[in-house]
């Protein structure tokens, strides 16, 4: 990673607010990269979370003057201002980098968490992590682009619940049974209620199986006793 943008990134996906990270002047630095780094090939942040920066490298005209050798006073001070500047530059950096589902996705989530789509929808959201969230936000695009499907179900589910399995019955075609493979928590219940309740097709019948899969003849490892439930 050479940019001040994909610290920025890396420490969304360590959970970590980007106003902790502190940008600091590289005392020693290649001329060919922006971020100083003992390793290059690092997969996380620094635990301090200080990201040494040759601030020159794109934004000579800039900072030019700021770390100059002559000059002494006001480190400090110089410093403050080098870590606000490259906030401020790295997330700009992010903003003209978004295509425009990006910028839909930023308004829509901002209307979820304000109730406009419910207050059970503002509050559930919440149990979603950064990348489930995206997924669902990324739904509700195609949900108004393309309308309800099973499809789209479909996709939106073995997203967020990875081992999941769907089977729709041949005597009763509404009926859809959705085994989860997760022991079921209010966590999760609140997360398959938004999928369902958002991207089911509202003629179809859900029916949910956490831990335990419903027995399919033929299929030795559904008819395992104490570990099948019974179909409705």
């Amino acid at each position: 990673m050479n940019y001040i943008w994909e610290m920025l990134l890396k420490a969304d996906k360590q959970n970590i607010p980007r106003g902790d990270i502190k940008f600091t002047h590289a005392k020693t630095c290649s001329p060919y990269m922006e971020i100083s780094l003992n390793e290059l090939n690092f997969n996380s942040l620094p635990e301090n979370n200080i990201i040494e920066v040759n601030e020159c490298y794109r934004f000579y005209e800039i900072f030019k003057d700021l770390f100059n050798i002559n000059l002494e006073e006001s480190e400090e001070l110089r410093e403050v201002l080098l870590d606000i500047l490259l906030h401020y530059l790295g997330e700009l950096d992010l903003k003209i980098g978004l295509c425009k589902t990006e910028f839909y996705k930023k308004f829509l989530l901002k209307d979820i968490l304000n109730s406009v789509f419910g207050e059970n929808l503002s509050k559930d959201i919440l149990c979603f992590e950064k990348e489930e969230l995206d997924v669902l936000l990324n739904g509700f695009i195609t949900l108004y682009r393309a309308g309800i499907s099973l499809q789209l179900f479909k996709k939106v589910l073995r997203k967020i619940f990875t081992n999941s399995v769907i089977y729709i019955s041949k005597e009763r075609p509404k009926n859809i049974y959705i085994y989860l493979d997760e022991e079921e928590d209010k966590k999760l219940k609140r997360k398959i209620d938004v999928i369902v309740e958002t991207f089911l097709p509202i003629n179809m019948k859900p029916l949910i199986y956490w831990d335990k899969h419903f027995g399919i003849i033929g299929l030795d490892n559904t008819m395992k006793i104490n570990e099948t439930v019974m179909v409705e």
